[in-house]
């Protein structure tokens, strides 16, 4: 782990700055680490917004594809930075070792680095993972595209054959109520890792991995149905 000296001048400015002792000459931005979870989902919300006040197809479209995309990025960076603090805290040296991997699926991490901790699995955990791998499953394709073409054929006296068309399935994306689902799934996973954590009030630790203010268990819950 790096380690950072501000040198100052006796009226405070900065004189310069070390890493581990000797001259770091670019700038350095250090944060909280939770700051790397929060961007994504804070990204997730606004997009919904401007997702749902959009009056074109394409708006939708663009911002539908954004929202989602980040929902599911948040949640790969809360299991990546989460857990491998929690491996910290308990000393685990296994948990820092199976965040850094990249094999297999999101979901079997997850569900591999819960059973490493004493929490050992969260509450409902087999519907929450298997719709975040459902919603992992369509990141992959929003993330690496591929296409099949299609035609298609205008009836009539004459008909007309147009081809070089594609059943383009990011229209999905304009959906603002499945846009919406899919972030409160990622922020549900959240909460019930929160809550198997044995954190009685959720809204301060869903705030400090989400960024999200005053948000509840509950309200999740209710956005999706559940309650």
């Amino acid at each position: 782990m790096p380690h950072y000296h501000i040198d100052t001048h006796e009226n405070g400015s900065i004189r310069g700055i070390l890493r581990d002792g000797e001259p770091q000459p670019e700038s350095v931005s250090l944060e909280q680490l939770f700051s790397i979870v929060t961007l994504y989902f804070k990204l997730a919300g606004s997009n919904l917004q401007l997702l749902e006040r959009a009056d074109s197809k394409p708006l939708r479209r663009a911002h539908g594809v954004q929202a989602f995309i980040m929902s599911l990025t948040g949640v790969e960076a809360f299991t990546n930075t989460y857990f491998k603090l929690r491996g910290q805290e308990l000393g685990d040296t296994r948990l820092e070792e199976r965040v850094s991997q990249r094999h297999g699926s999101l979901t079997r991490k997850i569900e591999q680095l819960m059973a490493m901790t004493p929490e050992g699995s969260i509450e409902d955990q087999t519907r929450i993972i298997g719709r975040i791998h459902g919603l992992s499953q369509l990141r992959n394709d929003l993330v690496h595209p591929q296409w099949e073409p299609a035609s298609m054929t205008l009836g009539g006296n004459v008909p007309i054959k147009i081809e070089g068309l594609v059943r383009n399935f990011q229209a999905a994306f304009e959906d603002a109520l499945f846009c919406r689902e899919a972030l409160m799934w990622c922020l549900l996973l959240v909460a019930r890792v929160g809550k198997a954590r044995g954190n009685a009030d959720l809204s301060p630790f869903l705030f400090h991995w989400t960024g999200i203010y005053g948000l509840t268990e509950a309200q999740i819950l209710s956005e999706l149905g559940l309650a």
